[in-house]
């Protein structure tokens, strides 16, 4: 089987499970080459973004970043599907972490959507990590009716080691889960939940262009009316504005812009993201769009 059958089929797959969890799904074709988003998927009111790759280290750091920047403006989930990582293929049961987005195999995948099971282990840099649930990890010492030093003892931890599991503000490796598992139970550990991965919102990258006018004026409406602006390269959108209420998805004319298949996988993303598409053709469009941002403050 070819390279671009077997990607193909992969696809097919996702798309399969994503049907049978319920969720309502638009293929983006644009662009042809390196796209950030292949998939956008919704249920309910919840967006989920992914990209489709055979090997999650062959996608490029610009689609990464667009995946994640994405997430962001649109208040959705963003997710990696993939068959192996660095050339190793993925376990079923671990999420796999890259650039702040989660890597999961199709099998994973099916798992969480169609059967409701969530996996318990994540690889970050090649590390096998997993996350305490501090109510569990804290109720299970107060059942054993021991004190943070005596539990710290018992576990050859430290006593800061202890606390910081207790507060949930570290994470711990699989060797040291197994050993606290034989003691304190299976259940201190946190499932993880695939398309809840939070990115912070200082990862923004606003708009700042000293080449184009237009950009310049397109910046100074995202201050005047506190708009975070994000800027995108591997997606159909080229623009998103995300305000305290609304969400613009804006698409430059010129260039390739204008290519029918850009525009319709914008306006399919905008309809699922529930934000508002706008296509600029000049400046007189930067008019239009603070007219409508005046109207809907």
């Amino acid at each position: 089987m070819n390279t671009i059958s077997e990607f193909e089929l992969m696809l097919e797959n996702v798309l399969n499970t994503l049907r049978k969890g319920g969720y309502t799904i638009h293929l983006v074709s644009y662009p042809e080459d390196r796209r950030s988003i292949d998939i956008v998927a919704k249920k309910e009111k919840d967006v989920v973004l992914i990209k489709v790759a055979l090997d999650a280290e062959k996608i490029g750091n610009l689609e990464v970043e667009d995946l994640r920047k994405s997430s962001i403006a649109y208040s959705a989930s963003s997710m990696i599907v993939a068959k192996t990582y660095k050339g190793r293929e993925l376990e079923e049961d671990v999420v796999y972490v890259r650039g702040n987005i989660n890597v999961v195999s199709p099998e994973l995948l099916e798992k969480y959507i169609v059967r409701k099971e969530k996996p318990l282990i994540y690889n970050v840099k090649g590390i096998y990590v997993l996350k305490l649930d501090p109510q569990k990890f804290c109720e299970r010492r107060t059942e054993l009716n021991l004190s943070r030093g005596e539990l710290a003892e018992a576990l050859g931890l430290t006593r800061k080691a202890l606390y910081l599991y207790e507060k949930g503000e570290t994470m711990v490796s699989l060797n040291t889960a197994l050993h606290l598992a034989e003691f304190l139970g299976e259940d201190i550990f946190k499932e993880i939940d695939p398309l809840k991965d939070k990115i912070n919102e200082e990862d923004f990258s606003m708009i700042h262009s000293e080449r184009e006018c237009l950009d310049k004026e397109l910046s100074s409406i995202i201050s005047r009316y506190n708009y975070i602006g994000v800027r995108f390269k591997r997606t159909p959108v080229d623009i998103a504005l995300k305000g305290e209420k609304t969400t613009f998805s804006i698409v430059r004319q010129g260039d390739d812009s204008s290519s029918p298949r850009k525009i319709d996988d914008a306006e399919e993303i905008a309809n699922l993201t529930e934000s508002l598409l706008i296509v600029l053709k000049e400046k007189t469009g930067l008019k239009e769009l603070e007219k409508l941002i005046k109207k809907l403050e």
